[in-house]
């Protein structure tokens, strides 16, 4: 048994996503037994495990309260959280020579209002947007619009959004279909060091002709063009699916029908429709990003080594020198009756940033500790 202050050894986190419901939240400690005090090596792991559990659904540990159920009636730790706790139950304990082990169930419902919002901020990766019907980009010469509709969106993202940005736009069009998706978001998140994977479509760009209402013979007709945009959203880190919504609207086309216009060009998107398109583009945007606050932000690691790692955010995200991290393992699974789980491995060794570059940063034990059990893709997160 390796010598250690009164601290957790080793913890195990259970998640399981119940959608609108609560998440249970499993978490098991471990401390060292001094002096035969079996009991307060208990409450030791027992407040250390819930702690953990209620820091990464979203809470704050302060100074003292006594937690639910009479499980910690004489501790001395204050937590509050970010949602509401139901349930805190103790499910098993185990006492070996030197130390106990402590397993609690907690119940927690989220509340979304005081989700992360001082979290970093969470970095996307979208591709050129292609049409479901080519032939509907004739009007205008338009073939390229998903690529400036692309270019233009992580403008948006840029100047409205909080929480998120969309850190690159790959220089293709990728066409898959919805059971592809999860593949790809992986694949891209991996190459792009990006946590979240933004797909898009453009299901509708027709043209319509409406009478002139002047009553003029001679008057031209009103031209309207559609616009329909599929937006899917994946975590690349878990493969979950984490916003769709189709957005469309109508708006004046300025232009004869045979003209060509550049689809990157001041005069398309200074008309009507190109305003109306960046209207679009704000709403999109703005409910991404409230999604996104309310999702918690990774760092990947990239890098590593005995006494230092990198991991792939930096100051775009907010990272700043000093921050103190949670080093863990993810793995996703479905249980037998096919609900989503994810199952986290806690490092017990805090590291802090050392250095902070645009988009890595260096981090390190404040103790000096090595940090040799972690390996590439594993994960950070400020807690």
């Amino acid at each position: 048994m390796p010598a250690v202050k009164n601290q957790i050894l080793f913890l195990v986190l259970l998640v399981t996503s119940l959608s609108t419901q609560a998440t249970w939240f499993e978490a098991s400690g471990q401390a060292v037994i001094h002096d035969g005090q079996k009991q307060a090596a208990r409450q030791l792991a027992t407040q250390e495990a819930i702690k953990q559990a209620l820091l990464f659904s979203g809470a704050s540990v302060k100074n003292v309260q006594t937690m639910a159920n009479g499980l910690l009636a004489d501790d001395t730790l204050e937590i509050t959280a970010a949602g509401d706790v139901n349930h805190i139950e103790l499910t098993n304990e185990v006492y070996h020579k030197d130390y106990v082990t402590v397993s609690i169930r907690a119940d927690i419902f989220p509340v979304e209002a005081s989700c992360a919002a001082s979290d970093y901020k969470k970095s996307i990766v979208t591709t050129w947007y292609d049409f479901q019907k080519r032939q509907q980009a004739a009007a205008g010469n338009l073939y390229d619009f998903g690529k400036a509709f692309a270019t233009r969106l992580q403008l948006a993202s840029r100047e409205n959004s909080k929480f998120s940005y969309i850190k690159q736009v790959e220089p293709y069009y990728l066409k898959s279909v919805l059971s592809e998706q999860k593949s790809f978001a992986y694949e891209l998140s991996r190459k792009t060091n990006s946590q979240f994977v933004l797909f898009g479509k453009i299901n509708e760009f027709s043209v319509e002709r409406a009478p002139s209402q002047n009553w003029v013979p001679w008057a031209d007709d009103l031209i309207t063009r559609n616009l329909a945009v599929t937006l899917t959203m994946y975590d690349g880190y878990s493969g979950e699916m984490v916003y769709q919504k189709i957005e469309n609207m109508s708006a004046l086309w300025d232009f004869n029908l045979h003209q060509s216009i550049d689809s990157d060009s001041h005069k398309l998107w200074s008309s009507k429709f190109g305003l109306a398109t960046q209207e679009l583009q704000q709403q999109s945007i703005q409910e991404i990003d409230d999604v996104i606050s309310c999702q918690p932000a990774y760092g990947r690691v990239i890098k590593t080594g005995d006494e230092s790692l990198i991991i792939n955010i930096g100051l775009q995200n907010g990272v700043k020198k000093g921050d103190k991290l949670t080093l863990f393992k993810m793995n996703q699974y479905h249980s037998p009756q096919g609900e989503p789980r994810r199952q986290f491995h806690l490092h017990p060794e805090k590291v802090i940033v050392a250095e902070v570059f645009s988009e890595t940063a260096i981090i390190k034990s404040p103790t000096g500790a090595l940090l040799v059990n972690i390996q590439t893709n594993d994960f950070a997160a400020r807690q």
